[in-house]
């Protein structure tokens, strides 16, 4: 083939990729009950890496489909991988909420009162057309401070009516935003039990550890 050729065909190939999309979990609006003023916390937080389940550990996004298949969007991708978009957008919604920062920005000095968050997801995934789940096992352990350490396990259903990408984004957004608020009250309700974040959330059992 000549090269004139194979170049006009390259090019037209490349016209005709549909463009790619990057899509962030971080920055979900928070309820007004959230954002009420509040005192400055005597404590930092320390969001752990999370653990995501490797059929939704991908750079595009999967969709659900009713029959219970599973449809890739290459052109519809996180914008960071999906373990760091999952700990950047629980850490988003936790520092907002508790007014606390965050030691993985800002070095905590040492016998610093912290609260250290784990997160393991379980389910993260969205329904075409349905809704959006994030199903996870989370703790939190108060270091150099008094306070009650819980293990949980949650699930976050939010309803999802359009069928494209931005709708199932959101929806997972949304869910995980709702995930942090109920991580939130766990460590602003002390030794008070857990409530769930929002009433989209199940909270499926709470248990009182020691470390």
């Amino acid at each position: 083939m000549p090269a004139a050729l194979l170049g006009a065909t390259l090019l037209a190939g490349c016209a005709g990729s549909p463009p790619v999309h990057y899509y962030t979990l971080t920055g979900a609006a928070l309820p007004a009950s959230a954002t009420q003023a509040q005192p400055a916390p005597a404590f930092m937080l320390e969001v752990l890496p999370v653990n995501v389940p490797p059929q939704a550990d991908q750079p595009q996004l999967m969709l659900r489909e009713q029959e219970g298949g599973l449809t890739p969007l290459y052109s519809e991708r996180w914008s960071a991988p999906l373990a760091d978009e999952l700990r950047g957008a629980l850490a988003d919604t936790l520092t907002r909420v508790l007014q606390a920062p965050d030691v993985q920005a800002m070095r905590a000095p040492a016998g610093a009162p912290v609260w250290r968050v784990v997160v393991d997801v379980q389910r993260f995934e969205s329904a075409t057309g349905v809704e959006a789940i994030v199903d996870a096992t989370w703790r939190v352990r108060p270091v150099n401070l008094k306070g009650q350490a819980w293990q949980c396990r949650s699930i976050s259903r939010v309803a999802v009516s359009g069928t494209d990408a931005p709708s199932a984004v959101h929806g997972l957004r949304v869910a995980t935003r709702d995930l942090a608020l109920t991580i939130a009250n766990a460590i602003q309700d002390g030794t008070g039990h857990p409530q769930p974040g929002s009433p989209q959330v199940q909270l499926m059992g709470c248990n009182r550890i020691s470390e």
